[in-house]
């Protein structure tokens, strides 16, 4: 169960690089495509981004959707731009152009939180957006190239051209961005979002490096914007099945989970001891870490068990082809090991006197034992179905509570 999680968990993070390297297999198949063919992949690198777009409006996903509309100004500007009259721009320019601003849009993007699109949060995002093109209109009407010589400077001594014909500003920007990308990820390392920009920015790395024709700008670009759509989408079902603080499955892959199960299973509920008290002692942050501190046990319980928050302080453990006696040994083992590891505790005893006296409660350093009380049952000729399994499960649990707690009760 535990390697069957961690693969899973492995094959999303790696998901945006196997589609680029995808990508990058179905443009060296297709450098030889008839024209109509080679229109309708243009084209469906719109129709990407349109319906990604969609879905981050959907899921109210802003991060995704200001790249996505920032990768579609880039292709549009990349593919018409030097067929815009009356410019000023030389292809050579446009080219300098998004080279630089792709890479510092996804390194501002990736800072900004999920605070809605439709908002004044989002209206200022558009705007930023729409300031950046109006810079440049307004820099092309001046007349002047100073600004394009600008982008073109070597800023530092180091001979970066022959490595990628980008200019040397734009490469430091996508070097710079990567940096900062990389570092998130050990800062969020649940985010998916981090990842599939990192996906996305070396994507557009490789199609400008080559800058070659339309085609290549129009396969990566779309394989950029399923990456992101990809990004909404498991982002979207963790939060829907995901329990945001444990990090553990949510009551509703709960109920998904049991609706898969065979003849024979068991179902365990878990309760922590005293838990209420100890919120009520200690404080509620205090008590969101010893839930932290028991989902992280019960995540790696023996015996092919899966666990899941059922709510407040209780948890669920499925044995899917188990019996009792099966898993015994290894709730025994748990309970054991949740009640002889520590958690120290850094905080403020509230008083119970009155609310004006629980700001000035004394400071407390120490360290507590947690102990949890389990019951367990399986499915029989008394008990056929999940939901009478986990009722007689529950009555289990309050069995061992009643009978001293910290103790498995069948």
């Amino acid at each position: 169960m535990s390697l069957k999680i961690t693969i899973k968990a492995a094959l999303s993070k790696t998901m945006p690089f196997f589609l680029i390297a995808a990508a990058y297999f179905f443009y060296t198949k297709m450098k030889a495509m008839p024209n109509p063919q080679a229109e309708v992949i243009n084209i469906s690198a719109y129709v990407i981004f349109f319906v990604g777009a969609a879905l981050s409006w959907k899921f109210n996903r802003s991060r995704e959707f200001y790249i996505l509309i920032i990768l579609a100004i880039g292709i549009s500007a990349l593919t018409y731009g030097p067929e815009i009259s009356g410019t000023a721009l030389r292809k050579e320019d446009i080219y300098s152009i998004i080279s630089l601003v792709i890479p510092l849009n996804i390194a501002l993007f990736s800072f900004f939180k999920e605070r809605g699109i439709i908002s004044l949060w989002g209206g200022l995002r558009t705007a930023l957006i729409l300031a950046q093109g109006l810079l440049v209109y307004w820099q092309m009407e001046s007349g002047t190239g100073e600004w394009l010589e600008l982008l073109n400077k070597d800023w530092v001594p180091v001979n970066l051209h022959a490595a990628a014909p980008l200019p040397q500003l734009s490469v430091i920007a996508f070097i710079i961005t990567l940096i900062i990308l990389i570092t998130r990820l050990f800062i969020y390392p649940a985010s998916s979002q981090d990842i599939s920009f990192i996906g996305v920015l070396l994507a557009i790395f490789y199609v400008l490096h080559h800058n070659s024709s339309l085609l290549p700008y129009s396969i990566f670009f779309a394989a950029s914007g399923i990456v992101l759509i990809i990004s909404i989408i498991q982002d979207s079902y963790s939060m829907a099945f995901s329990d945001e603080l444990t990090g553990l499955p949510s009551r509703r892959a709960l109920k998904q989970d049991m609706m898969k199960l065979g003849f024979n299973y068991v179902i365990a509920m878990l309760d922590i001891d005293h838990f209420k008290k100890f919120n009520d002692t200690y404080g509620h942050d205090t008590g969101d870490e010893v839930l932290k501190l028991v989902a992280s046990s019960i995540r790696d319980v023996a015996g092919g068990g899966r666990a899941f928050r059922y709510g407040g302080e209780e948890f669920t453990i499925l044995f899917p082809g188990k019996s009792v006696n099966d898993v015994l040994p290894h709730l025994e083992e748990l309970r054991d090991r949740i009640s002889k590891r520590p958690f120290t505790i850094r905080a403020k005893v509230r008083s119970k006197s009155s609310p004006q006296k629980r700001s000035l409660g004394s400071k407390t350093s120490k360290q507590v034992y947690i102990t949890v009380s389990i019951g367990v049952s399986q499915k029989n000729e008394k008990y056929k179905t999940t939901d009478s399994v986990m009722k007689s499960a529950d009555i289990a649990l309050y069995r061992a509570k009643k009978k001293g707690r910290n103790r498995v009760s069948k």
